[in-house]
């Protein structure tokens, strides 16, 4: 019996962590796209994401592997992303491939926007389980088996000096960095210390244009903050929506300031995503939020609230970020 036989597969995960050298560390990018296992049987490629869902019909082009990865059977790790002219992953772009369930779109995206798959474990190999194999063993076997190509790459690494490789991967585009004990096995499913995430975090002011309403214990302040800055021709453009990082004492400090804002009519054009009621207010609460990167369309990814910035000109929460 064989992790074969167990699918789907949990992966593993990492905890969050500071840039550090280490001995005896792996420290490899953080690739920014949707987490896949691939498994591989009887010549046929199938994806599993991290829902524990079956994606090998959203990505058409990853069959074409095949020939790309020397083993009879195989259970690898790693991240489908969407390249950017400078080899970084552009994560606007892979959600174009998100959620597309024709058929006929689904080929049309893989060759408009055509995914590649970043291999960077293994978990099985020829009849064998290898999850027990220290990382260093088991990326010696991925790399011997691995053939990159348009749609295949290697998931490659540096050693001991962790805090300058992550300051060199974030100034080229990726956001962050992953620290790997060498000497680790693959636990399936858990979140322990053997990986530490390293991410870059960025910071700007935006405007709050209106807020979501809130359910359940958020029931008498707010769901999210909806968010907009101005553009070069003094235009409110929406940038995202923020719900995390409050505080029980920052959602009632906040919602007290909002009441007095509060309008009839929209304060921006165009549409919202929020799955309860917005209500405006006046564009004259700055606050500021951390996030990741910022979409192709202009939307801040995984913002979280910092604080109010009572010191800001909402005129000054100009675009681009």
């Amino acid at each position: 019996m064989t992790l074969f036989d167990e699918r789907p597969i949990r992966p593993m995960l990492g905890k969050s962590g500071k840039p550090f050298d280490g001995a005896n560390y792996f420290f490899e990018p953080k690739w920014d796209g949707l987490r896949a296992l691939l498994f591989l049987r009887k010549r046929k490629i199938e994806f599993q994401n991290r829902n524990l869902r079956d994606a090998t019909g959203s990505y058409p082009e990853i069959q074409k592997l095949k020939g790309s990865i020397r083993a009879k059977t195989a259970i690898i790790d790693g991240e489908v992303v969407v390249l950017g002219e400078n080899g970084t992953p552009n994560f606007g772009s892979l959600q174009a491939r998100f959620g597309v369930d024709d058929p006929k779109r689904v080929n049309v995206l893989a060759k408009t926007t055509p995914v590649t798959y970043v291999a960077f474990d293994l978990l099985h190999l020829d009849g064998q389980d290898v999850i027990t194999l220290p990382l260093v063993e088991r990326k010696k076997r991925l790399k011997s088996i691995i053939k990159e190509g348009p749609y295949l790459l290697y998931g490659d690494h540096v050693e001991v000096e962790g805090t300058r490789f992550f300051k060199e991967a974030t100034s080229r585009g990726f956001e962050g960095v992953i620290a790997k004990e060498s000497q680790s096995q693959y636990v399936p499913g858990l979140r322990t210390d053997y990986w530490i995430k390293i991410k870059q975090v960025n910071t700007t002011e935006c405007v709050v244009v209106g807020f979501s309403a809130g359910e359940g214990a958020r029931a008498r302040t707010f769901g999210s903050l909806i968010l907009a800055a101005y553009d070069d021709d003094g235009r409110l453009q929406h940038v995202g929506n923020v719900g995390g990082g409050f505080s029980n004492d920052n959602l009632g400090q906040v919602k007290r300031k909002l009441d007095k804002l509060r309008t009839t009519g929209p304060t921006i054009q165009g549409p919202v995503d929020s799955p309860t009621h917005v209500s405006w207010v006046k564009p004259r609460l700055v606050v500021e939020v951390a996030y990741m990167a910022v979409t192709k369309d202009g939307r801040l990814r995984f913002p979280r609230f910092k604080r109010v910035r009572g010191d800001k000109d909402p005129l000054d929460c100009r675009l681009p970020f």
